[in-house]
């Protein structure tokens, strides 16, 4: 805040305003305007508050006295639009971190929230030596991710910034870099350089989103049931030593699965314990996904009687039968002709559509294929289970996108095909939600038509399960359910050519 003597307002009150006695507390030749000084004009502000629409009464320090101000807090409280909203944690005691620099060093007493949105950039920095390596982490990924200038100029200001407020040895929040987004700042950015730097940098405090939903669903439900459910919960995201995490995805479609069943009972009931079996088969009457409701029920209370928090497990021995496999259906000409005409002015669709409406990938597959999978020279393509020969038309597209990919990205470090305005400066794989948009407006999805790329594979080898299962790397179920589909169509084949002879 001080770079010298006075801070920056008065250092411009007084190059805009000449020296002379100040009529209300009598001092000599300080910068005055009207007679009053800089000081006393900031008293008369304070009495009169900041619903005050007349004229100041400059006097009013005579007889109030002075009250001190630090440079620059006055101000940040008038400027700040909205008041900081501190986390809901009591104030705990944190061991100091070794001294990022040489010399003397001050241990954290108090872990204070840190807020860095209204700092500056140009005020020297607390630890040089966590800054010089920040910044020097900071070049290393802008070359490598290939960042624009503007995204490290921002990245290195929000840097700074975080340095000039951050004593040596004290970790950053990763709440505190998060807040310092709506200024400018990108966040995600800086996180990365700081994570990059070292472990010990960086304290990630950031609410979990998953826990937010859990605790807005489920925050209705009876104390007891709630603590019963707080045990599948932890089961589910920690494991226990004989069953592995699930996945987050995982954890959210089984709670989603089970919300209905658990808003429905706890109108009748306190705990899981008194839910029988008929409360069962009745809530899964009529449901539409009665398997995976029945499978979501069927964990929940078998983690419940494993930890002996039911006496009875009222999911057992209820079956149910799973939704018979859908048939499926065949594009008609008219929709790929309009699937085609869209591609053309669209190197991304192009590339995504001969990906998977030749070679029959899947999304994720899409997704996840890298530069290094593609061989342009010798017109193939690996997809980890073997080879494959590239067509025409896929070349074609490859060439396409990987020409737009240059132009658009030349300095990227991404090692993936497909990619982003956001992916470009990452190493990651675009989002499952960017793929699907990217069908938006069309005549079928990606499933449908990676579906009818099958089909039209079957039909043309007969329907044999084995050819499919090798051609597309599917399992013998899947196999078997685009061999039955062709199956009729063939023997009405066969029983025409027969009539005709």
């Amino acid at each position: 805040m001080l770079r010298q003597r006075i801070c920056r307002g008065c250092e411009a009150f007084a190059r805009k305003n000449p020296l002379g006695r100040c009529h209300t507390c009598a001092r000599e030749t300080v910068p005055v305007d009207e007679g009053v000084c800089r000081l006393c004009r900031r008293q008369a502000s304070l009495i009169a508050g900041p619903d005050c629409k007349i004229a100041l009464d400059l006097t009013v320090a005579a007889s109030t006295g002075q009250q001190l101000f630090l440079a620059g807090f006055s101000r940040a409280a008038r400027t700040r639009s909205k008041p900081v909203t501190l986390p809901e944690t009591q104030p705990t005691l944190v061991v100091a971190l070794p001294a990022r620099s040489a010399g003397w060093e001050q241990p954290i007493l108090v872990d204070a929230p840190r807020d860095c949105r209204h700092a500056s950039s140009l005020d020297p920095p607390r630890d040089p030596g966590f800054l010089r390596l920040v910044l020097r982490h900071a070049d290393v990924l802008a070359e490598h991710n290939g960042w624009p200038p503007r995204t490290l100029q921002q990245v290195r200001r929000g840097l700074r910034m975080i340095a000039s407020c951050h004593e040596p040895g004290e970790p950053v929040k990763a709440s505190t870099v998060t807040a310092m987004s709506p200024h400018g700042v990108p966040g995600l950015r800086v996180l990365e350089v700081l994570f990059a730097a070292g472990d010990d940098l960086v304290v990630d405090d950031r609410t979990d989103s998953l826990t937010v939903w859990i605790d807005a669903k489920f925050d209705s439900l009876p104390a007891r049931m709630r603590d019963e459910l707080d045990a599948w919960i932890t089961v589910l995201r920690r494991g226990t030593p004989r069953r592995r995490a699930r996945p987050r995805i995982t954890t959210f479609t089984l709670l989603a699965a089970a919300l209905p069943f658990l808003t429905e009972i706890a109108d009748r009931y306190t705990t899981l314990r008194q839910v029988t079996r008929q409360d069962v088969l009745d809530w899964l009457d009529g449901r539409k996904q009665q398997a995976s409701d029945a499978h979501a029920l069927r964990d929940l209370f078998g983690v419940l009687k494993a930890h002996r928090l039911v006496f009875a497990n009222p999911v057992a021995r209820i079956h149910v039968s799973g939704r018979n496999p859908s048939t499926p259906a065949t594009l008609t000409t008219g929709m790929l002709h309009a699937i085609g005409d869209a591609a053309k002015n669209d190197p991304a669709l192009q590339i995504a559509i001969a990906l998977i409406g030749v070679h029959a990938l899947r999304p994720h597959q899409v997704r996840g294929l890298t530069l290094d999978q593609v061989d342009l020279p010798n017109q193939r393509i690996n997809l980890g289970a073997g080879r494959r020969r590239l067509d025409e038309f896929t070349a074609a597209a490859l060439t396409t996108y990987l020409h737009y990919r240059h132009q658009r990205w030349p300095d990227t470090g991404n090692p993936h095909l497909l990619l982003t305005r956001r992916t470009a400066h990452e190493r990651g794989p675009v989002s499952a939600y960017w793929l699907t948009c990217l069908f938006d407006g069309l005549p079928a999805t990606a499933a449908q038509l990676r579906e009818d790329r099958i089909l039209e594979e079957a039909r043309a080898v007969g329907g044999d399960p084995l050819h499919i299962a090798a051609m597309f790397g599917l399992t013998a179920k899947p196999a078997l359910r685009y061999a039955k589909a062709v199956w009729p169509q063939q023997n009405a084949d066969i029983a025409a050519e027969r009539m005709e002879q």
